[in-house]
């Protein structure tokens, strides 16, 4: 089976692949990177000011093949709702 590595950014700052993983293929991989980034996401959201978690998969080589980001983002309402409006 082939080796793949994980690259994982979050609000420390990122990780480096030093280790292989081993799966079936390249669609294996991804499947468990989405799998890691939901786990990342339960130990918390991402914050400012990168507001953003994300996972590298790597080939045996360390060539990046995807990227899986986690993106959070507030967008603030066009029209300010009052106390009085509700």
């Amino acid at each position: 089976m082939p080796n793949f590595y994980f690259r994982t950014t979050d609000q420390e700052g990122f990780s480096a692949e030093d280790r292989a993983f081993e799966f079936a293929d390249e669609q294996a991989a991804i499947k468990e990177a989405k799998v890691t980034l939901a786990e990342m996401a339960a130990d918390g959201l991402p914050q400012d000011p990168i507001s953003m978690i994300s996972i590298q998969v790597l080939d045996q080589h360390h060539a990046l093949l995807v990227e899986l980001r986690l993106v959070l983002e507030v967008i603030p309402s066009t029209t300010k709702v009052t106390a009085a409006d509700r």
